[in-house]
């Protein structure tokens, strides 16, 4: 059942995620993008859980946490807490802009030893809502499910947004084939790349350009 977690949450709208309550006072309001895990330690040791949020409440559930394990001293428990984040670029009319997104809205990444201690003092954090699994039983991740989690925040990758599609003439507006129209082909959002057949020297000819170097064709 636990390799089934993950599908769950990857195909659930953040829209669906619980409205929260009101917060404990003590916790501080202001959210970070900057780190998204706690520092590792024991590496080795623990297994890895899905815990539930309520909506937008990450990184407040987050910093909870660590103020909690450095005052129960419980990090020989709790060894990492993960938000699996990834870079997104958007090219619209020409504007490159950068942004990062939850790659898990409404769900953080914990590897601990789950215990009656543990879940006792988790159940009492503003904002969480609970862990994935069973109805009475928190499941962990499936090593090579995590693995795969782990990977894509190992490697920052970065995806973009466009308005244009496959079909949509193009205008080149930098690079060698500056001024030159064509239709688009093929498009890489990984790669950050789009592939089209321009009319060169009177023969079509196919071009790959980065989208930051095309605009939408008006008609």
């Amino acid at each position: 059942m636990t390799e089934a977690i993950l599908e769950q949450i990857d195909v659930a709208d953040a829209t669906d995620n619980i409205e929260s309550p009101a917060l404990d006072a003590t916790i501080d309001p202001n959210e970070s993008s900057d780190a998204e895990t706690s520092t590792v330690t024991n590496a080795s040791k623990g297994e890895w859980f899905i815990i539930q949020t309520y909506s937008s409440q990450e990184y407040k559930v987050k910093r909870s946490l660590e103020q909690r394990i450095a005052a129960f001293k419980l990090q020989d428990q709790i060894y990492e807490i993960l938000i699996p984040e990834e870079d997104i670029i958007e090219v619209k009319n020409n504007k490159k802009v950068e942004s990062t997104k939850k790659m898990y809205p409404g769900y953080i990444f914990v590897r601990m030893n789950f215990n009656d201690e543990v879940w006792y003092m988790m159940k009492r954090i503003p904002g969480l809502s609970k862990f994935m699994g069973n109805q009475d039983t928190p499941l962990p991740v499936k090593d090579d499910e995590m693995l795969k989690v782990l990977r894509q925040v190992g490697v920052k990758v970065q995806k973009y947004q466009i308005d244009f599609e496959i079909g949509d003439m193009v205008k080149i507006i930098a690079g060698p084939f500056r001024g030159y129209t064509g239709p688009v082909k093929e498009l890489n959002a990984e790669k950050g790349k789009l592939k089209s057949m321009l009319l060169i020297f009177g023969r079509e000819t196919p071009v790959e350009i980065d989208f930051d170097q095309v605009e939408k064709a008006t008609k």
